[in-house]
């Protein structure tokens, strides 16, 4: 009796440990490791997913607030939100794919395991509940070590990797852009992304010559408009900065990404070269989403930068506007003969009208003001060699 015991009771050890060792093989992911988290609430829930051809395994986070929901409803709602991912079934799942452009995957054996917290699941997966602190895998024979063949009871043992997120770079259409610095036919747009606080600025950029580089870009900005300066050396920017009034921004990573046409440039910014249509945009890591190894995108929104206005009293004088305040009309004179640009912003850095002037030197054109709101305003007149701003009031 005492012996029959003593099996027993090792028996019972034995199925312990193995059961335990079942789940130590079965590959997983710690939560703090995932990148991507789809859902709301405060219960999460890791799902894996495990291919073959090649082997691969792809975990995503699920937020949920309900006490316990369904392993389907976690994966309806994982497809309804990433496009990569997909899969068929009802009661049972007959596939499981993803698709990223780069991989194509599709579970490939006779029938599909899921497992949840490291043992086989009770239930199919359209009634099977799971809670907080759960995780789900799933895969198929072909990618699996069986480890109970009465049981059909599989472990994955491939490492898992965090799916990283699906992000669009935030744009703006140049035809919402306030100021644009520079003189030509062609126009690009450049913008930077900063955090403390979250704010994405653009300005528009014209030039001439069928390519440029970045840094020619930057440099005309840093000259036109004294809110914004960078520092760079070797080819390298360290900080790109924007102060107006209590509005004070710097780069805050470690390092800074800036991408070119929605992907990361690849040569330093004094070398880059951009064209006509462009859209460059800079941000350090702190406020970017990584999509990929060292591969950012900028998703806060792109607001227009207003009008640089800060306007010296030498400035002021060179760029005679009377009468001032005005009723009905005013009159500008232009200091250079030629093409002239005359535009009028309202205190919020919105173009309110431009008009263009073949003028001879100090002549003096007429601005309609009747239509105008009661404020402030802002008159900037631009021509081949310079740009001029002075404040003008309307009564």
């Amino acid at each position: 009796m005492r012996k029959n015991f003593t099996l027993l009771f090792l028996m019972g050890i034995f199925g312990l440990f193995t059961t335990n060792l079942f789940a130590q093989q079965d590959a997983s992911i710690d939560p703090a490791n995932i990148r991507y988290w789809i859902g709301e609430g405060e219960n999460e829930v890791v799902f894996i997913v495990n291919w073959n051809e090649p082997d691969t395994a792809l975990a995503w986070g699920y937020r949920f607030s309900e006490e316990s929901i369904t392993v389907k409803a976690m994966m309806d709602d994982i497809a309804a939100v990433d496009t990569r991912f997909d899969f068929v079934g009802e009661s049972f799942v007959s596939d499981i794919t993803f698709n990223d452009g780069v991989l194509d995957l599709s579970l490939a054996g006779m029938w599909w395991m899921y497992n949840v917290n490291g043992m086989t699941a009770m239930n199919y997966f359209d009634v099977q509940t799971i809670v907080n602190g759960d995780w789900v895998k799933f895969g198929d024979e072909s990618c699996g070590i069986l480890v109970d063949p009465t049981n059909y009871i599989y472990v994955w043992e491939k490492e898992v990797a965090a799916v990283y997120p699906l992000a669009d770079e935030a744009k703006i259409d140049p035809s919402e852009i306030l100021y644009w610095v520079g003189e030509g036919q062609r126009e690009l747009v450049f913008a930077v992304n900063w955090n403390n606080p979250n704010k994405c600025l653009a300005w528009g950029y014209r030039f001439n010559d069928a390519i440029i580089v970045v840094k020619e870009v930057m440099d005309a900005i840093a000259e036109a408009d004294g809110r914004f300066s960078y520092d760079a050396s070797m080819g390298y920017v360290s900080n790109i900065t924007f102060d107006e009034g209590d509005l004070h921004l710097s780069l805050s990573g470690m390092y800074f990404m800036y991408n070119v046409d929605g992907f990361s440039a690849y040569l330093g910014y004094d070398e880059m070269p951009v064209g006509a249509g462009s859209f460059i945009k800079w941000g350090d890591e702190s406020c970017g989403t990584e999509i990929a190894p060292w591969t950012y995108v900028w998703t806060q929104e792109v607001e227009p930068v207003s009008v640089y206005t800060n306007v010296n009293e030498n400035q002021s004088n060179t760029l005679a506007i009377y009468p001032n305040p005005a009723v009905d009309e005013t009159f500008v004179t232009l200091e250079n003969a030629g093409l002239n640009e005359v535009s009028v912003y309202d205190i919020q850095g919105r173009l309110v009208s431009k008009e263009s002037f073949d003028a001879m030197e100090g002549e003096k054109v007429r601005l309609g003001t009747e239509m105008l709101n009661s404020g402030v305003y802002f008159i900037t007149v631009s021509n081949e060699s310079t740009v001029k701003t002075a404040k003008l009031v309307v009564k």
